[in-house]
């Protein structure tokens, strides 16, 4: 239900869909109908192939939160629980651990690390199942984290959940105590993310990576079409679908 609900929301299945219900009523004889479908059809296209409505979508996610800068926490020496959520990977015998993530993930991996380095008494909760059997999420990050020289001490995995809400359980039950939180994720699931965490009772100091909208990107309202802003305002569109979601369940 939930992929039927993401494709029905996806604009891209939106252009699609009006443009056959276009040709039915075309080939039914209903050519006003059908005219009018198919110039809607090329109306949407340019709305969302664009940058006007995907970057404004996405960047009212992006910057609701900014990156941990160390010299500005209130407790630098603290000891920090930071949690870097999954964000996919594949399988290659021919290639190292950080040539199989996603560049979602070796991006939040990448800002855990950094953090990591500046916070000495800290810990890495790495997050992530896997949905083939094979190895975790959470493993294939761990794996990634010791290749780039992290100290296995200073890892912890979580390979039960299988989504945000549940990686914020599995936290809570496994690692929660007294020491303050960082979360990293992806600068457009950090809103969703936070919501979820502090569902479940932990407050996190948020701290996004992989930035899709960065400097003047942010502000750019004409440009020709690209399926590149297709893939953000589907992004945006999804994050606020989940909120929604989680906010009336």
């Amino acid at each position: 239900m939930t992929i039927f609900i993401k494709g029905l929301l996806d604009p891209y299945n939106i252009l699609w869909f009006v443009i056959f219900i276009g040709f039915v009523f075309y080939l039914f004889k209903k050519r006003t109908l059908a005219r009018g479908l198919f110039i809607a059809s090329g109306i949407w296209f340019l709305v969302i192939s664009t940058p006007p409505v995907p970057t404004l979508v996405l960047d009212s996610l992006e910057r609701q939160y900014e990156p941990v800068f160390v010299d500005r926490l209130a407790e630098p020496e603290a000891s920090y629980d930071i949690i870097v959520l999954g964000g996919g990977h594949g399988f290659d015998d021919r290639l190292p651990a950080n040539s199989l993530l996603s560049s979602n993930a070796l991006g939040r991996l990448n800002e855990g690390i950094r953090l990591l380095n500046q916070l000495p008494n800290s810990r890495l909760i790495l997050s992530g199942y896997s949905s083939s059997g094979r190895t975790t999420q959470a493993e294939m990050l761990k794996n990634t984290a010791l290749l780039l020289g992290v100290e296995e001490d200073r890892i912890m995995i979580q390979t039960e959940p299988g989504n945000t809400l549940e990686e914020a359980r599995v936290y809570a039950e496994l690692y929660a105590g007294e020491q303050p939180v960082i979360l990293v994720t992806s600068a457009v699931h950090m809103p969703r993310s936070v919501m979820l965490f502090e569902r479940v009772g932990i407050r996190v100091v948020p701290s996004p990576a992989n930035y899709q909208l960065k400097g003047s990107w942010r502000f750019v309202r004409f440009g020709w079409p690209a399926m590149d802003y297709i893939g953000k305002l589907r992004a945006g569109i999804h994050e606020y679908a989940a909120i929604l979601k989680y906010k009336i369940v």
